[in-house]
């Protein structure tokens, strides 16, 4: 069989019928991430004096590790988080804003990379937003133009929701550090189809239930040594400390003052965590791991190339950059003579789902996909 057949083997949806290109939305669980978090949940209700602590340990610590294995960092750089918002706000809160400062950011961005800026605004930051190109493309020296001195972080989507374009992380770093500011990613769109450039992120958000075959509620942030000292916890709990307060009696020691904290980006998590969500998380980030994610980044050019040449006789173009460095996962069409919702309900009638995102349509076909759900596709575009 082939390597790509037998993945797919592990998408139960498939046999309905249904054709998901909606994993820039949301990915149905897979066959074994459903079967760590089903081994979790039977051992926790068949044992739960003896299952779950160990359980809550085991995935939180196992979920850290594994998240650090996939972006080749060490596990006390990584805080366990409920979503690419929450990492975006323990940043943006917790960052010490000063009289002066300024963020950078991007037009067009999803809410949760927006929205934490404008409430920053309120602590005393300026807002600076760039305008893409009329390609909707974001290219380095257009953000680095607002860039300047006062600039305290540069809070970007690694790749657009909208059309999929790809920033250069490592240029728009180079730009961060020659003012000393702070590369805030939104990797969400990123993570999970395209190898991470780690080293040009000071802070990484992501949500596990996108590409990373994940689930909801479980995600992590990434925070580099240099950020993670300037920042202010202030969601501080019983779990943020380095007391282990888990241990029955011990909580009666903090009843006079504040513990330290924990040194690394654990102090960020600050109480009971989503353990069986953490379970599925590490056996997603575990399987991508083990299939390669530059195998999946080709992968995707891969099935994109096919639709593409299917489709474009057909008048559909795409709407997102083909540059070298520029595509994802994500390949938007458009058609000039049919409006977006009238290419969503062409697919829709052949159980294929996608999304309107902007002017275009929005596919997110992921590794698992093949050449014959493109045909599906482009019988369905006719």
């Amino acid at each position: 069989m082939d390597v790509w057949e037998a993945y797919r083997a592990e998408w139960p949806y498939l046999a309905q019928g249904t054709l998901w290109l909606q994993h820039a939305g949301i990915t149905p669980p897979c066959s074994r991430v459903l079967n760590a978090a089903r081994a979790a949940m039977d051992g926790f209700a068949n044992d739960p004096a003896g299952y779950y602590r160990s359980l809550w340990h085991r995935a939180t610590d196992g979920a850290r590790g594994a998240v650090a294995d996939f972006l080749e960092t060490t596990p006390d750089r990584v805080a366990l988080v409920k979503n690419t918002s929450q990492g975006i706000i323990l940043v943006a809160e917790g960052y010490p804003w000063r009289r002066g400062d300024n963020v950078v950011t991007l037009a067009g961005e999803y809410p949760a990379n927006r929205l934490p800026w404008r409430a920053a605004a309120q602590l005393g930051a300026t807002v600076r937003v760039v305008e893409p190109d009329y390609q909707g493309c974001f290219g380095v020296d257009r953000i680095a133009a607002a860039v300047d001195d006062q600039t305290a972080i540069v809070a970007v989507s690694w790749v657009q929701y909208l059309n999929g374009f790809q920033i250069d992380l490592p240029a728009l770093a180079e730009v961060c550090r020659r003012h000393d500011a702070f590369l805030v990613v939104d990797g969400v769109q990123g993570v999970g189809a395209l190898p991470v450039p780690l080293e040009a992120c000071d802070a990484l958000a992501v949500g596990g239930h996108k590409w990373l075959c994940g689930t909801e509620g479980a995600g992590f942030l990434y925070l580099a040594p240099r950020l993670l000292e300037r920042l202010r916890p202030l969601h501080v709990s019983w779990h943020s400390v380095a007391v282990d307060l888990s241990v029955p009696g011990a909580e009666i020691d903090t009843e006079e003052g504040l513990p330290a904290l924990k040194p690394g980006a654990e102090r960020y998590e600050e109480g009971t965590p989503n353990a069986f969500g953490n379970v599925m998380l590490a056996e997603a980030v575990g399987m991508l791991g083990e299939i390669g994610v530059e195998r999946i980044a080709r992968r995707h050019r891969e099935l994109q190339e096919h639709l593409l040449d299917l489709i474009e006789p057909l008048d559909y173009h795409a709407a997102s950059s083909l540059g070298e460095g520029e595509r994802s996962g994500i390949l938007a069409i458009y058609h000039n003579s049919l409006e977006p919702e009238q290419i969503v309900d062409r697919l829709k009638r052949e159980r294929i789902i996608a999304i309107r995102r902007g002017d275009a349509v929005r596919l997110s076909p992921h590794f698992y996909n093949n050449l014959d759900d493109m045909e599906r596709v482009a019988a369905a575009l006719r």
